[in-house]
């Protein structure tokens, strides 16, 4: 007896229907859960921007403690997305300008527990703008100073804080991209990332952001999806072949190249330029800079935080108070010994 072609396509959908079924549970018990959100009560802070991906908006925002131990604290940013470092007004016109991540912005403490205030306390002759970030790398942090450096400001110095996850954020890692989408209540999805072209130049394409398919909350199936694309998607940004043939992870050749240009455009600003590492001692790989450092004259200072409770905000790990203060004395002591300002 034949089968009626209905009846075949019946078949087919069917199985195909319990095929998927079957996929559906084995990757939810073996390989990936659908996608889910991660849910956080706090503030939103940040605005979208189209060149920078998102940038602090301006207000005081309280925040619960992430431990059941801590603190709450309090954040508070000026119109253009710089954290307020004190209510004095300070009029003078020697300024000091601070660029970076979260640890250079003072994620986790209040307004006058940052390094960017207790520097601001230290030379009141000067005013001390900290525009770092939340979620910042370094492509974000230059294209960040070359904004505010065309609006004509030219500080005395420009401090950018580097960890070592900015080379990971650099090239818009696809695990970061998926983390930032996760998180995204916080109010930032999409990132400006670097390439390095043809002609051994930085490139530095517009912001992008993490695959978002339909049904991704209810299907791990399309979770797989999103993972799989992403990964193949920005599999060309993770290493560079050298003529030789030679391997090598491109984040570390996207970052060194920001940093030039962000040393570049201090001078033209004449502005002295320091980056300063704020990570947790052993992060950051320094030996992976060491002779970049010394062939391009950078003025670096390892401020690397040790691996103690004592320095981490409970629950979290974002330095606290005393990290702070930390780096505030070590920049100090470097500031001091290069003679880079006055009183």
């Amino acid at each position: 007896m034949k089968v009626s072609l209905y009846k075949k396509i019946s078949i087919i959908l069917i199985s195909l229907f319990i095929s998927l079924i079957f996929v559906e549970i084995f990757l939810r018990v073996f390989v990936i859960k659908p996608w889910k959100n991660i849910s956080i009560n706090d503030p939103s802070i940040f605005k979208s921007d189209p060149k920078l991906g998102w940038i602090a908006k301006e207000g005081t925002y309280k925040f619960l403690p992430v431990d059941i131990n801590g603190k709450n604290f309090t954040m508070s940013f000026n119109e253009n997305g710089n954290r307020k470092n004190s209510d004095i007004k300070n009029n003078s016109k020697k300024e000091i300008l601070i660029i970076g991540g979260s640890f250079a912005q003072g994620w986790g403490v209040n307004d006058n527990e940052t390094f960017s205030y207790e520097l601001q306390k230290k030379y009141n002759s000067y005013k001390v703008y900290n525009f770092g970030q939340g979620g910042y790398g370094s492509i974000q942090s230059y294209l960040l100073l070359k904004d505010l450096i065309s609006k004509n400001i030219k500080p005395h110095l420009i401090i950018y804080g580097i960890i070592q996850h900015h080379e990971y954020r650099n090239i818009a890692h696809s695990g970061w991209l998926r983390m930032l989408s996760q998180y995204s209540s916080r109010g930032h999805v999409y990132t400006p990332y670097g390439v390095i072209g043809k002609n051994d130049e930085l490139i530095i394409h517009k912001p992008i952001g993490y695959l978002d398919l339909p049904f991704r909350e209810i299907s791990s199936i399309i979770t797989l999806i999103e993972k799989v694309y992403m990964k193949l998607n920005s599999r060309n940004r993770v290493y560079i072949k050298s003529k030789a043939g030679k391997k090598t992870k491109q984040q570390i050749i996207v970052t060194k190249k920001t940093i030039l240009k962000m040393k570049k455009l201090s001078e033209q600003s004449g502005s002295n330029f320091i980056l300063v590492n704020l990570d947790w001692l052993g992060s950051f790989k320094k030996e992976n800079y060491d002779n970049f450092f010394k062939k391009n004259n950078i003025k670096f200072v390892n401020c690397a935080l040790p691996s103690n409770e004592k320095y981490i905000i409970q629950g979290d790990y974002h330095p606290n108070r005393t990290a702070h203060t930390y780096f505030k004395n070590c920049l100090v002591e470097y500031i001091v010994d290069k003679k880079l300002l006055s009183f």
